[in-house]
């Protein structure tokens, strides 16, 4: 097995130069068998982990970073490129952010966000704030040569909290109904729409910079956020206006699978639009999911069994465990061992921490833990990565705005993040019921297992 996943890596096996776009007609073989042998242990690494009572994306990135540190010791580094840099696995993985975060959108109630309360308002805008601020700070610390933009962007992906995690959690301890999973809740979803507003502004610094204009300028900083709320604003009142007309329309056609198209079409569509006028294509693929499904009722015609966003499970099932296992493959193990990278972990490692539990301060709510609350904002997980990929991928002055040395230390940030939040969400629960006298997991000490996704 090793061997074939070493030949499939480029290991030996002539003509995967020609699948990266050599000289010859291209050979697509080599490019499909490492998809399979990529999405196979993406797979098995999320199954792995869920055993475990972790979530299926830490998995799917410890596979990653297997792939990319332990076959090199037995193959050699050389093929290894191909998969790092093959253009036709970064669409598809690209593919497969968008479908991410169209369900995102898809699955928001904007009505739940005015409902959520000051607390969760509060919470939101320190956890980002914040962290924000704590990341810009330690950024120009420890790399003080660095261009402004580098210690802004590693504050920008310190802001997120995974609700994905959160909410999977939460659910696994049957507490959803409680008041402290209403806060976070809440809370994580203003998180989303304040993190891509925050990855659109720096996102279009980057690229004003790219382009020739100052990195750091109030007129560059305000014009990318107008746009970023002009944008997500005219999706939403699109959404609130024309959505069920457009669902009724798709309907006439009677025909099974439709509803799946013109929503793939509307996201793809999004996404451009987005990417042209300087913003992230994750932030239009987002907008078309509050489009088409502003209040998370679940769209679906007659014609469909299912709501957009379940069928839109099999392709996420397929596209989006790609994303974080070619992640998880960008990642050097050896670079953690430089003194500099791993001291840059280690700090951002605890601004992530100490950034989201000051968000206990905004809890002003009675009746609500503050500090169960600020544990529930704390993973990074597939959010923290998307902002580090993008990181990754643009450019100022001829390298990455993230180097290898700065992304593995990001992940390492996302991956700590990600593996204490379960079990200290467990301990901050049965903290709850013991200090209010009750037994942990009961209707009166915790809530019951709700059914609720935000």
């Amino acid at each position: 097995m090793w061997t074939a996943i070493g030949l499939v890596l480029g290991l030996g096996l002539p003509g995967v130069a020609h699948a990266a776009g050599g000289e010859g007609h291209p050979q697509f073989g080599p490019i499909l068998f490492g998809l399979a042998v990529l999405v196979l242990a993406a797979k098995a690494g999320g199954l792995l982990v869920e055993r475990w009572g972790q979530p299926a994306v830490l998995g799917e990135l410890v596979v990653g970073i297997a792939l990319g540190n332990l076959l090199p010791l037995a193959f050699g580094a050389q093929g290894l490129a191909f998969v790092r840099s093959d253009p036709t696995l970064r669409v598809l993985a690209e593919v497969g952010v968008l479908i991410l975060l169209f369900d995102v959108g898809l699955e928001a109630d904007l009505r739940a966000l005015v409902r959520v309360g000051p607390s969760s308002l509060l919470v939101a805008l320190i956890g980002v704030v914040v962290p924000f601020g704590m990341g810009w700070l330690v950024g120009t610390w420890l790399m003080p040569t660095a261009p402004g933009l580098v210690p802004i962007f590693l504050g920008a992906t310190l802001t997120a909290t995974s609700v994905g995690i959160t909410a999977r959690v939460l659910k696994d301890l049957g507490v959803t109904q409680s008041p402290e999973a209403q806060t976070i809740l809440g809370a994580a979803l203003l998180d989303d729409v304040l993190g891509l507003m925050v990855l659109a502004v720096v996102g279009g610094m980057a690229r004003a910079a790219a382009a020739g204009t100052p990195e750091v300028s109030v007129a560059v900083i305000a014009g990318v956020l107008a746009k970023a709320v002009v944008f997500l604003g005219g999706a939403v009142a699109l959404g609130h206006f024309f959505s069920s007309s457009l669902v009724r329309l798709v309907a006439r056609t009677g025909h099974p699978g439709t509803l799946l198209i013109v929503g793939l079409a509307l996201c793809f569509t999004s996404a451009f639009v987005a990417e042209r006028i300087g913003l992230a294509d994750i932030v239009g693929a987002f907008a078309a999911g509050l489009m088409l499904d502003p209040y998370g009722q679940g769209v679906r015609t007659r014609a469909e069994a299912a709501s957009l966003s379940e069928l839109l499970g099999p392709l996420s099932e397929l596209f989006v465990p790609l994303f974080f296992v070619l992640m998880g493959i960008q990642v050097h193990l050896g670079s953690l061992a430089s003194p500099e990278v791993l001291r840059l972990g280690s700090v951002l490692l605890v601004c992530a921490l100490l950034g989201k539990l000051a968000s206990a301060v905004g809890v002003v709510s009675r009746g609500i833990d503050p500090l169960t609350v600020a544990i529930g904002m704390i993973p990074r997980g597939e959010v923290g990565l998307i902002f580090a990929g993008i990181g990754a991928t643009l450019t100022l002055g001829g390298g990455p705005i993230l180097s290898q040395g700065v992304f593995s230390a990001v992940v390492l940030m996302v991956v700590v993040t990600t593996l204490v939040t379960p079990p200290g969400l467990r301990w901050a629960f049965r903290r709850r019921a013991r200090r209010r006298g009750e037994h942990y997991g009961t209707r009166s000490g915790t809530g019951e297992t709700s059914h609720h996704h935000p």
